[in-house]
């Protein structure tokens, strides 16, 4: 196992790996071209049930495209903003992750935003199971990341340290606005 990690896609990944999916339920809160959710579902062994989220139609019609033609059927597209999907949820989540920014290759105006992003990871934070993990990426470049990222680093710094365990990673030295990965998970 590599201790240093050369991207944020290697973290994600490890996380991803370690943990026992079987049986959970999760929750893609931006599915964008539907990477983060083949994952997931590639490690859920074929139980549980993965729920997919995107304000852009594109997005939730290429995240469906791709996990149907890897012939998944244990997941629900939803086509709402991340703040608007946890009243028809359920479950108690093992699993949340955020891509904070704009869909790959789509307009860069359309894009997560600080009120709306911190709204939902306050409703996540409610629906995670106690041995579940919340994982953000957070990337620059849209129009009102700095913003955002402000606003999620001051939310996340004040959760109450006594009900909740937050890990921030960043590549420290690296050029162009690296993502940074927080994660999130209760103290069990």
């Amino acid at each position: 196992m590599k201790v240093v990690k050369f991207n944020y896609r290697e973290i994600v990944d490890e996380i991803i790996e370690n943990m026992d999916l079987k049986d959970s339920c999760c929750l893609d809160c931006t599915c964008g071209n539907g990477k983060d959710s083949l994952n997931i579902l590639s490690h859920m062994d074929g139980s549980g049930f993965l729920y997919c989220c995107d304000l852009q139609k594109q997005a939730v019609e290429n995240t469906e495209r791709l996990l149907k033609s890897k012939e998944f059927e244990n997941f629900k597209m939803m086509h709402k903003s991340h703040d608007e999907i946890f009243d028809e949820i359920p479950c108690k989540l093992k699993l949340i992750i955020y891509n904070l920014g704009y869909l790959p290759g789509s307009d860069k105006s359309i894009a997560t935003k600080a009120s709306t992003t911190i709204k939902s990871i306050d409703r996540a934070i409610l629906k995670l199971r106690e041995d579940g993990v919340i994982i953000v990426v957070s990337y620059l470049g849209h129009q009102g990341s700095h913003e955002e990222r402000k606003a999620v680093d001051e939310y996340l710094k004040n959760l109450d340290q006594q009900k909740y365990k937050v890990e921030k990673r960043e590549f420290y030295n690296q050029k162009n606005n690296p993502p940074i990965v927080y994660l999130i998970g209760g103290r069990t």
